[in-house]
């Protein structure tokens, strides 16, 4: 039995090491890439933003995003609701404010029933684009500078269909958003590098994504993609089926989210774990199963096995471990925040990502044996066995 332990013990602190090492060659060999291939300096983004109302960051979100430096020419498609008139009206606002900016606002009715009112935006955006490159973008997301001369050379890679980013959390200025934030930063590399070092990759990170418009039309474009809540894996997979991979580039852009406080919080977390059992878990092949849980499910798990076990059986030795693995996570974490997510973590809080490492299993069980409702910015959504969804109620006007 003691081998047994010393043995798990060895497996548990080695994984976060491995994972180190990992991500610390995923980046340098990202700077090579970038380095060694030169894309085309008359790309035109057509950048679409499905917009809805509701959050205090949301004006400075889409702001910070006018303001983007880049060698590409920018073309921003804003999609809102025709009934969100704070939409509408903050969008004007900043359309006065960055009159340089090329920006075309579309306005349109509620998606119809058991259609996704993300995808229904994205369908009409990409029938105004004038772009080469499409680029999908959440309203919430921040790209930094020169993003899209990061990511683009992976669209010149052979087979290469959609090529994503990497999202990190800025939001700390309460209690709950503290938490949210810590839940991502806290994981966010460590989830999404690794495993694809074993397998290609099978989904995407539906914050920020960039396809060439040409390869988009190959196949069909999202039209077929409108009846699935789960849009980033139903992209993967629509693309994948036709022969395109998927490509993670090193492009770390930040997300602001307001957490009013605990039903908020506990509506985004849920729906986050949610989301992968009605996707990965019922559609991936049994290798990618494989590959998810040994690299990320089960890992998520080390850091609570740690805790109990040190009090369930104390000793020096116990003891010992357990500064030696919470050091490494937290030296970890301190390297990845301040090389990779430009200190989006305040570095008080740097401890706070450990603790929500600790208690993230019980979120992820907790949502084992909810019904599959989500609330999504107010919409509320029953998901099917077929990965499709019902709205249950629809978001109040605002």
């Amino acid at each position: 039995m003691n081998i047994l332990i010393v043995i798990l013990g060895i497996i548990i602190i080695s994984e976060r090491a491995i994972k180190w090492v990992l991500i610390q060659h995923f980046f340098q060999k990202a700077q090579r890439l970038s380095e060694s291939i030169q894309t085309v300096s008359s790309y035109q983004i057509s950048i679409l933003q499905p917009i809805l109302s509701g959050d205090p960051t949301l004006w400075d979100c889409l702001g910070h995003n006018l303001a983007l430096k880049t060698s590409h020419q920018l073309e921003f498609i804003w999609l809102i609701d025709q009934n969100d008139a704070p939409a509408e009206m903050g969008c004007r606002q900043l359309m006065e404010t960055y009159a340089d900016v090329q920006i075309k606002l579309i306005s349109l009715p509620p998606s119809p029933n058991q259609i996704s009112p993300k995808m229904f935006k994205l369908i009409e955006g990409v029938k105004q684009a004038k772009g080469n490159i499409i680029a999908v973008l959440d309203d919430d997301t921040m790209l930094p500078n020169q993003a899209f001369d990061q990511c683009l050379p992976y669209l010149e890679k052979p087979d290469i269909g959609v090529a994503f980013g990497l999202p990190y959390y800025i939001n700390f200025s309460n209690f709950w958003s503290t938490l949210v934030s810590s839940v991502v930063n806290g994981n966010n590399l460590l989830t999404y590098i690794p495993y694809t070092y074993l397998i290609n990759p099978f989904t995407i990170n539906g914050m920020f994504f960039v396809i060439k418009k040409e390869v988009l039309e190959k196949v069909n474009g999202f039209a077929a993609l409108d009846k699935f809540i789960v849009d980033d894996y139903a992209i993967a997979q629509h693309f994948r089926q036709r022969g395109y991979q998927l490509a993670q580039t090193p492009v770390c852009h930040g997300i602001s989210t307001q957490i009013q406080d605990s039903t908020h919080y506990f509506n985004l977390i849920t729906r986050w774990f949610i989301f992968p059992q009605a996707s990965i878990l019922k559609s991936s092949h049994f290798s990618e199963l494989i590959v998810f849980y040994l690299t990320a499910f089960i890992p998520t798990m080390f850091p609570s096995i740690v805790l109990i076990y040190s009090i369930l059986f104390p000793s020096i030795y116990t003891l010992i471990y357990v500064v030696i693995y919470f050091g490494l996570n937290y030296a970890l974490l301190n390297n990845f925040n301040q090389k990779y997510l430009r200190n989006a973590t305040p570095k008080t809080h740097i401890i706070v990502l450990i603790l929500v490492q600790v208690l993230l299993p019980i979120h992820i069980i907790i949502t084992l044996f909810l019904p599959r409702k989500i609330n999504w910015r107010g919409n509320i959504m029953q998901l099917n066995k077929d990965g499709g969804f019902e709205f249950i109620q629809r978001r109040d006007s605002p």
